[in-house]
């Protein structure tokens, strides 16, 4: 009907004009107004009617067949009735950031990855074939349009294969981003809703009020043809109504329905537009379906296949144009699906699979964010071409009737998922076990008895019957289903995993201010378990044989009250009264505990508490100096320690446990010569006083001269605890302070003249002495104060300089000269930066104001660090540099460690130049175990330090003139400053050099036991960062500026701000664009010295603070509070206080101190910028790592 080349330029001309929508739309998506992306919100959810709703429902009303009312009228009736559903499905997605139907159930059921494996699989088995009828449509629409056929099925299927996938990779694949939203793509998909809408519409109200007078008169030329008893058959009803419900199951968990309805939308109120405008646009579908497939019929009937009425009942009638837009419609509407199918398709299969696996079997950690980005882009674009050539090869192996009947059958896979969506929101007992056992049932089922036979492989179960066999099937698979997940959650319980996550899908009831005591369910038989845990099977059947012979009447509140009160009081003999209560109140308080989880938990604790008790009490009682022995009720010896068996000098094997306390007094009163004569009656004596129960105190003299004091303490219940205390010496000084104190007195009034001058003379000194101690203070603090705000003040005029002058050095447009000109700056800027760090270094050093924190820190982690930031200086330098490093652990400040190893570092890549062309210049970083403590040695081959001078080197300001020294030339300040560290560290430093054969610079660090293993410091990164975006805050312009220039220069999207207001703003604004915040630390207008450390580190005052007056610290903060994603951040800064570097570190901020060098920023972004995401799909792994 229409020239290929028409057809051809059209098609060409549509895509093209899809390709600049997404392009435009991806690129202004943050200038659209709230309304715009809610009405593009609506018309997106058009995605449901593919072109089986522009087509083939045409079909079946000219077939005689109103079934396809199910498919409209489900998503009308979920719209208006089920609306408060969507909008908890929409809730929990938002805060869970959910990116898939598979994502989704995962979540609600303890995270668990086989579930998620699972849907994925039912999804991508369910989705195939309709992926391939789309093509097919629009191969179809294609070929019965044109004049000549020109290239066979195979061609065209894979020219419109290719164009749908580079389209779904170009704008749905651009990005890793963990929200999956795609804007670009959303709009075009809302503009081709509306073409096929549009399309739709104009040839419905053409055929019914152009060509015909109106519906009813083309119901009334039909009337004849059409049996109306027919579609009121049993058989016809049981397809109708059948239909309906699998579509209602399965049409929010269909992947494009899902994808635009719950992951590409930003907000819940985006939504509110949907509600009326969906069942709107799919009521004209259903409305004008029956009547153009009634007029084909009447116009062609069998002339022409049914499915292509649409497209030519126009034509028909002399309107070629209204043919041509409604073959767009039906592109449109095919596109569309398959678009938006495969992302999520392609989302589900990299984030549930294969992103897991990778995690799993990757040999080492990725640190380099271009390069993982790009692997993870790669591997998504993979699936995306998988996806859409399955579906191509399922279209051209299939034969034609029987990918049209798959199609249907497919439907009934997706709606398998319904029951567990459902369960997830409105039944809290739902279980992972229930949910896989039901959806694995129903799956099975449909595999069975719809998928294989329509494959040919059987015949169908169904098949001489009238009913409609697949429908009848697939709703036999839901209620397997149902039954299935019904039964199997009544029989297990929830992890806790399970019961953490599902708080998210359930609103909080309120609790009522008052209400009646609730009658607790008391299950006998696991009661009876419980009890049995701790008194043992056979007793507690013994037990409760005995309550059930005492009371006849079950299952009233007596009998219940009755039933717990014995078994409290059983337990209580073994627990304790407390942990009895506790456990059988726990056990029916319903909190969804099992009995045997509450015994075993009880158990464990009452174990681990009574093992705690006695170890104390043992080492309690062997600790004390006093003698201690313990008596019971039966006055006979139950626990003793070593101290009384040393006071008393027992005999061997004389004491033991039950040893009778008679036979121990009657030793210890024969012990006493006094006693001798009447000492059976002293014994009798005692052991009457000790049955009487009451304190009393004593004091024996030993034959061997010692002083005993005895305490008795009775114990409730019967018995005594004994204390012995030797007071031996006690009594000797007493004596002793008797004879001197006579002579004290005399003595002391001698000595109280004598203090009292010399106190008069030292109050004086301390008086000249504090007053010389506070200028000292005071000059101490006024030079710190001093060089902190030099510092600051210098160094950012001086870190905007570096900035241009390093954004200058990447315009191509710089000379050869101009660039080294523009690198002496550069080294001018950091000796001056040097010099600037190293004075404040020893301010601080001399000032005492350095506490160092001495931690474990791993060899490994600080030596990858150094190594980094070395390793950049290599070229620059000329230096060959080698690490070898070892898995100890060292105890040491690493912050003050770092500085004296970079101070080694700097010196030997400085220094280790020998002037001579064919002499490789080395240096090495290394470590030797030397008994308990580690050598760290750095090692390099330049000329040498004469022994003479060696000590030298050390002093303040001391440089040996080197004529072959590389880089900035410095005060002679940094082997000095790594001597005072090592003192206040109290780490030898060492070193060992001769002339001509190289220096050894070596600290000696005491080795401790390792710990944990901290996450290891990244390697150094990829510098290509094209397309990140960067939020710059700075309260200096010109550092603004200069950072600007120098990141434009590195590619990325900058957006800058000079105070916290306009960084708020701008943030607000471009969230979505930012990934990362370079930030200032000072933002306040004021000195350094102004600020107030300890104020900083209290998080109430921080909160507390206006808006412009907050620090980096505290604006990083804000701003990932309103952020719904990880946003990492750095800290750059002139402020040289050692706590802010903590206090970032604190945060989980990293730390830049200014003057910036720019490879070392361009490192750290891009670490940065790739451990996040590894973060945010390393975690959707179930496999330990």
């Amino acid at each position: 009907m229409f020239s290929n080349w028409l057809l051809v330029s059209v098609s060409i001309g549509y895509i093209g004009l899809l390709f600049l929508i997404a392009y435009l739309g991806g690129k202004y998506r943050n200038k659209l107004k709230a309304k715009q992306q809610t009405i593009i919100y609506a018309l997106s959810l058009g995605v449901y009617c593919t072109s089986w709703g522009f087509l083939g429902t045409t079909a079946q009303a000219a077939n005689h067949s109103f079934t396809y009312v199910s498919v409209y009228l489900a998503p009308i009736l979920l719209f208006v009735f089920a609306w408060p559903f969507i909008q908890r499905i929409i809730k929990t997605s938002l805060q869970l950031k959910i990116t898939s139907i598979a994502d989704l159930l995962s979540a609600r059921f303890g995270k668990s990855q086989n579930l998620a494996v699972i849907i994925t699989l039912v999804v991508l088995i369910g989705t195939m074939p309709y992926i391939a009828l789309q093509l097919k449509a629009i191969i179809y629409s294609y070929q019965i349009l044109q004049e000549t056929p020109d290239l066979p099925i195979w061609q065209l299927g894979l020219i419109v294969s290719i164009i749908l996938a580079v389209f779904t990779i170009i704008f749905g694949i651009r990005t890793i981003d963990i929200t999956e939203r795609h804007p670009g793509v959303m709009i075009a998909i809302a503009f081709e809703s509306l073409v096929k809408l549009i399309a739709f519409l104009l040839v419905g109200l053409f055929v019914c009020y152009v060509i015909y007078d109106s519906p009813m008169d083309i119901w009334q030329l039909s009337k004849d043809q059409i049996d109306i008893e027919k579609q009121f058959e049993f058989s016809s009803l049981v397809g109708m109504f059948g239909m309906l419900i699998i579509v209602m199951s399965a049409f929010l968990c269909l992947p494009r329905q899902f994808q635009v309805m719950f992951v590409e939308i930003k907000e819940q109120k985006s939504s509110v537009m949907a509600r009326w405008l969906l069942p709107v646009y799919v009521l004209v579908f259903a409305f004008f379906a029956g009547p153009l497939g009634l007029a084909g019929n009447l116009n062609y009937g069998n002339s022409l296949a049914a499915d292509a009425y649409v497209l030519f009942l126009p034509a028909f009638n002399g309107q070629v144009w209204l043919s041509l837009f409604a073959f767009l419609g039906a592109v449109s509407a095919a596109s569309s699906m398959v678009i938006v199918s495969t992302i999520a398709l392609s989302t589900m299969l990299s984030n549930e699979i294969v992103f897991p696996l990778m995690f799993k079997f990757s040999s080492q950690q990725q640190h380099d964010f271009n390069h993982f980005q790009s692997q993870l882009l790669l591997i998504r674009k993979a699936l995306v071409l998988f996806v859409i050539f399955l579906s191509y090869g399922l279209l051209l192996l299939s034969p034609p009737d029987t990918l049209s009947s798959l199609g249907e059958v497919a439907f009934g896979a997706i709606a398998q998922i319904g029951p567990a969506l459902f369960v997830a929101f409105y039944w809290r007992k739902a279980t992972l076990a229930g949910v896989l056992v039901g959806i694995s049932s129903g799956f099975t089922i449909w595999a069975l008895f719809n998928l294989l036979p329509q494959l040919g492989i059987y015949n169908h179960p169904l098949a001489n019957s009238d009913l409609p066999k697949t429908t009848i099937v697939t709703l036999i698979g839901l209620l397997i289903n149902i039954i299935s997940l019904w039964l199997v959650s009544l029989l297990t319980r929830q992890s806790i995993r399970e019961h953490m996550q599902s708080k998210f899908f359930y609103k909080d009831k309120e609790k009522a201010q008052w209400s009646l005591p609730i009658q607790p369910k008391v299950d006998i038989v696991e009661l009876e378990f419980l009890v049995a845990r701790f008194i043992g099977q056979d007793k507690a059947q013994q037990c409760f044989k005995q309550f059930h012979s005492s009371y006849s009447n079950k299952g009233n509140k007596k009998f219940n009250e009755a039933i717990l009160f014995h078994a409290e009081t059983t337990l209580a003999r073994v627990l304790g009264s407390a942990s009895a209560k506790l456990v059988t109140s726990f056990a029916i308080s319903g909190q969804g505990m099992a009995f045997d989880q509450v015994a075993k938990l009880v158990e464990d604790n009452s174990t681990q508490q009574l093992e705690f008790s006695r170890t104390v009490l043992q080492s309690a009682i062997e600790n004390v100096s006093e003698g201690i022995s313990v008596i019971d009720s039966e006055l006979k010896l139950v626990a003793w320690n070593k101290q009384y068996l040393d006071i008393f000098n027992y005999p061997d094997d004389f004491i033991y446990i039950g040893c009778p306390i008679s036979q121990l007094i009657h030793f210890n009163l024969s012990q006493q010569g006094y006693f001798i004569k009447d000492i059976t009656l002293q014994v009798e004596k005692r052991i009457k006083f000790i049955k009487a129960g009451s304190r009393h105190n004593s004091e024996y003299k030993l034959k061997n001269g010692k002083n005993i004091h005895i305490e008795g303490n009775p114990i409730p219940g019967g018995g005594f605890v004994m204390i012995f205390s030797d007071i031996t010496k006690y009594r000797q000084t007493e004596k002793v302070l008797k004879d001197e104190n006579t002579d004290l007195e005399s003595r002391v009034r001698f000595r109280t003249a004598e203090l009292e001058q010399a106190n008069k003379e030292l109050a004086q000194a301390n008086y000249e002495l504090a007053q010389a101690q506070d200028k000292a203070v005071q000059a101490h603090v006024k030079k710190s104060q001093y060089l902190k705000a030099c510092s600051h003040d210098l160094l950012q005029p001086l870190s905007a300089a570096r900035l241009f002058s390093s954004a200058v050095s990447l315009s191509p447009k710089v000379t050869d000269e101009e660039r080294d000109q523009i690198k002496q700056i550069d080294n001018s800027l950091e000796i001056a930066n040097s010099l600037l760090l190293d004075l404040n270094e020893i301010a601080r050093i001399e000032s005492g104001n350095i506490t160092p924190n001495i931690e474990p820190i791993e060899v490994k982690q600080l030596f990858n660090m150094l190594t980094n930031e070395f390793n950049a200086l290599t070229d620059e330098y000329q230096i060959e540099f080698h690490c070898k490093t070892s898995k100890l652990f060292i105890a040491s400040d690493i912050t003050l460690l770092a500085r004296i190893i970079q101070n080694f570092l700097s010196n030997a890549f400085r220094y280790a130049h020998t002037g001579k062309n064919n002499k490789i210049n080395k240096v090495l970083l290394g470590c030797r175990r030397q008994g308990n403590e580690l050598c760290i040695q750095v090692f390099d081959n330049g000329p040498g330090i004469p022994l003479e001078k060696q000590k030298q080197v050390f002093e303040q300001f001391t440089q040996l003139n080197t004529i072959n020294s590389v880089g900035p030339k410095g005060l002679g300040l940094g082997l000095n400053i790594a001597q005072s560290l090592a003192h206040i560290l109290n780490h030898k430093i060492n070193l060992e050099s001769q002339s001509g054969f190289g220096c050894l610079f070596s600290i000696n660090v005491p080795i401790t036991k390792s710990i944990m293993t901290k996450e290891q410091a990244p390697p150094p990164a990829s510098m290509n960062l094209q397309g990140v975006g960067v939020l710059c805050v700075d309260n200096e312009q010109a550092i603004l500026d200069g950072m600007s220039k120098l990141l434009g220069a590195w590619q990325c999207q900058v957006f800058t701000a000079i105070n916290a207001q306009q960084a708020k703003y701008i943030y607000k604004k471009h969230e979505d664009e930012i990934d990362i915040l370079l930030v200032d630390y000072q933002l306040m207008e004021g000195k350094p010295e102004d600020i107030d450390m300890d104020n900083l580190m209290n998080e109430k005052s921080s909160k507390q603070r206006s808006i412009n007056k907050l620090n980096g610290i505290e604006l990083i903060e804000q701003l990932r509070l309103v952020s719904q994603y990880s946003l990492p951040a750095v800290l750059i800064t002139a402020t040289t206080d050692e706590n802010l570097m903590a206090l970032a570190k604190q945060h989980n901020i990293s730390y830049l101190r200014k003057i910036i060098k720019p490879i070392a920023l361009r490192s750290l972004i891009s670490s940065l910028l790739t451990k996040e995401l590894e973060k945010n799909y390393a975690h959707r792994s179930p496999y330990p790592q």
